[in-house]
């Protein structure tokens, strides 16, 4: 949009005047008494600034970074000015190789998306090895959770600065082109289609509207977002735009409330409760920041001379004059010189007057865009004197700023770079001549977990296996500029070998430990010497997957591979010097409450198959307690189980004793019953058979038979054995 980058600001919808008007209504004479104190307070800041030049911005050394003393020290200036640079968080030898492997990855490259001529040394590339090593390094990770615990956190705040996620955001070339891609390419292309356009047939039309409209763009960067010699100066604030001034951006949850109110003085730009869950996007810009993110950064892979960036350190004062600069206007025309008591009268607080019909300007605001200051809309500033440059950075610095922080970068010198940039390009052809050597910068924001940036860490997985651009910089979906054919893109091998567990973690590729492992009894020297070799503490079994593809557990991630089932390489690190400390002295060593349910949460998020997660876990002690205690009732619940089977069997003998007694007694109550059968079917026989015999026997005079002698004497024996049955009967009873 070239009219954004004209003399006059763009005239919005006008919703905007409503919301101008809401956010100061019935408070319009504190608003004024406001504007006039800050005017006071920023111009004794434009001198500080001014005075002390690239001499203000705090440094520590990495190794520094768990110094009580050299912390407080680096924190006090750093919250004062709102930026700040950790030296040689990359080690040398990381850095040339994530240089070295990233020229080989571009040099086999012809298809990618070429940058924007109001930005030729920033290319929309986010899996090259040099972005990727870097946003895994463990010594970028520690560092992150450094400056990020500097900020006013509480235990009850909604993140975990102790998980830094991996924000893949873009890289700068500066020096020399690596095959087709750097600052050199845009400028041979238009020379060769010059060139073809002169050797043209004649009456052929070299000028399109399109091309038209290109050499315009380029002459508004040129003159706009040039060095300081332009005509003007313009800087760039991240995170959002008019989502500062709408009630569904930071308005939500009253981020800038204090501003609004008339009470600047009140506003604290490192209290991160407000914006958590700020909406930074609301119109899904190119490149616009849609995760809660604590600095932007930027970590120098080569060292890069001063003037490359500039920073307007005053997150306060600045971002109070540049909220409510749309609320006021002058009352004569700004002066042609910058200078002179015309200038000064122009500037007084006397010369502005508060709008009370708003008009719908916001001044360096226009939907899905990042927020510009300039000298003709925020003259107060006095960007000339106040954009500090930084000093020269060496291999392996990063440098990190507030995200309300405005920033220039030079584009317009794409060749800008140190004398002792330690990368050579890569090898040309003999006939051209040589070029200059490659300097790589790669944007590394510090961002902590919390569940919206869980969510946009589950979208973002999905672009790193599909080698798609990231999704805040493909707001059509079309997946322009993807690396998906590239050679040798890295994958979750790579940030395995590079960052173990947390490297995984802080991509999303594996779970986050709710409950880090302490260290034993006797064994915290041991424990600590580890982990120093990369800055984390030992993780559990939700993350002690530390191969990569640990997080899909061998599946596919949406149609993608991967790199499930590779192993993480041998770690060809540089170690870590000695005085690095781990984790736990930069934060707390036990886990805050509030920091388990996050971790738990950004877990169901990205692993919504691992329904373990859904259960709350206790930590260390208490989780052994649990443990034994949970053992002990498992021994007692068992012991019982015992009993009762054991009663249950002894019922089972018993029944089946009187079962085996039951068949016993009914086999002897059969077998009786047979005897007496056998009896009476012996009496009837003997009482068929007795009439014939009495037949046969002699009789008496009076008829009846006459007993033999033998006969008889069988009776009486019979007699005498019945009688003996019953006495021994009698006896046994």
């Amino acid at each position: 949009m070239l009219s954004f980058y004209g003399k006059e600001p763009v005239p919005l919808p006008s919703r905007f005047a409503h919301i101008k008007r809401s956010l100061v209504e019935g408070r319009e004479a504190e608003i004024e008494a406001s504007w006039a104190r800050l005017l006071k307070a920023l111009r004794d800041d434009v001198e500080d600034i001014a005075s002390r030049g690239s001499s203000l911005t705090p440094s520590i050394d990495f190794a520094d970074i768990h110094n009580p003393d050299a912390r407080a020290a680096f924190q006090r200036e750093l919250k004062r000015y709102g930026l700040g640079l950790i030296r040689g968080v990359v080690p040398k030898a990381d850095a040339q190789k994530a240089i070295d492997e990233t020229v080989k990855y571009l040099e086999k490259q012809t298809d990618y998306k070429k940058p924007s001529p109001q930005d030729p040394t920033c290319f929309d590339f986010f899996w090259t090895p040099a972005q990727v090593r870097t946003r895994a390094h463990p010594r970028v990770l520690e560092a992150q959770r450094f400056v990020m615990s500097l900020w006013d956190n509480s235990d009850d705040d909604r993140m975990a600065i102790r998980f830094p996620i991996a924000y893949a955001d873009r890289l700068r070339i500066h020096g020399a082109n690596i095959g087709n891609v750097g600052p050199d390419a845009a400028t041979d292309k238009d020379e060769e289609m010059k060139d073809g356009d002169e050797d043209g047939e004649a009456g052929t039309e070299t000028n399109t509207p399109d091309a038209d409209d290109e050499v315009d763009a380029q002459k508004a960067a040129a003159e706009l977002l040039g060095d300081f010699t332009s005509s003007t100066v313009i800087a760039q604030v991240d995170s959002g735009s008019l989502e500062r001034w709408e009630p569904d951006g930071y308005g939500r949850w009253g981020t800038y409330s204090a501003i609004f109110r008339g009470e600047w003085e009140k506003y604290n730009p490192w209290d991160p409760t407000s914006r958590l869950n700020a909406t930074p996007d609301l119109y899904n810009g190119h490149g616009a920041c849609s995760i809660f993110r604590m600095y932007q950064g930027v970590i120098a892979l080569s060292p890069i001379e001063p003037g490359l960036i500039r920073l307007l350190p005053s997150p306060k004062l600045a971002t109070a004059y540049f909220l409510l600069r749309p609320f006021f206007t002058p009352k004569t025309k700004a002066p042609e010189r910058r200078e002179g008591p015309e200038w000064e009268a122009f500037l007084d607080p006397s010369n502005w007057v508060f709008e009370r019909n708003p008009s719908t300007i916001i001044h360096g605001a226009v939907p899905g865009h990042a927020q510009r200051l300039t000298e003709l809309w925020h003259p107060h500033l006095h960007l000339r004197r106040t954009l500090v440059t930084l000093p020269s950075l060496q291999t392996g610095d990063y440098i990190v700023w507030h995200p309300d922080i405005a920033y220039h970068i030079t584009s317009n010198n794409p060749n800008l770079m140190a004398s002792r940039a330690p990368t050579p390009p890569p090898e040309e052809d003999p006939d051209r001549p040589p070029s200059r050597p490659v300097s790589i910068l790669v944007y590394v924001p510090a961002a902590p977990l919390t569940q919206t940036n869980a969510l946009y860490l589950a979208r973002q997985r999905k672009t790193f296996h599909r080698g798609h651009p990231s999704p805040d910089f493909d707001s059509t979906g079309s997946g322009l500029g993807s690396e998906a054919t590239h050679i040798g893109r890295p994958t979750e091998t790579d940030i395995a070998e590079v960052g173990g567990p947390a490297g995984l973690q802080a991509m999303g590729l594996a779970p986050f430990d709710v409950a880090p492992t302490p260290p034993a009894d006797g064994d915290s020297a041991s424990s600590s010497s580890s982990a120093t070799t990369d800055g984390d503490v030992e993780m559990k079994d939700a993350s002690t997957p530390g191969s990569a593809g640990s997080s899909t557990d061998g599946k596919k991630v949406d149609g993608e591979t991967g790199s499930s089932d590779a192993q993480p390489k041998p770690s060809t690190q540089t170690p870590t010097p000695p005085a690095t400390a781990t984790m736990a002295s930069i934060l707390p060593p036990s886990m805050t409450r509030a920091e388990a349910e996050v971790a738990r949460l950004a877990n169901i998020i990205l692993f919504p198959d691992r329904y373990d997660f859904y259960m709350p876990k206790n930590r260390a002690k208490g989780v052994h307690r649990a443990q034994k205690r949970h053992a002990q009732d498992d021994g007692k619940r068992d012991a019982e189980r015992g009993q009762k089977r054991h009663a249950s069997e002894e019922r089972g003998k018993s029944l089946a004793q009187q079962e085996v007694s039951s068949e016993e007694k009914g086999k002897q109550v059969e077998i009786k019953a047979e005897k007496e059968d056998e009896v009476t079917e012996n009496r009837e026989k003997q009482q068929q058979e007795q009439p014939n015999q009495e037949e046969d026997k002699p009789r008496t005079d009076d008829g009846k038979s006459a007993e033999l002698p033998e006969e008889k004497g069988k009776e009486i024996e019979q007699e005498k054995e019945q009688t003996k049955q019953k006495e021994e009967d009698g006896n046994s009873r």
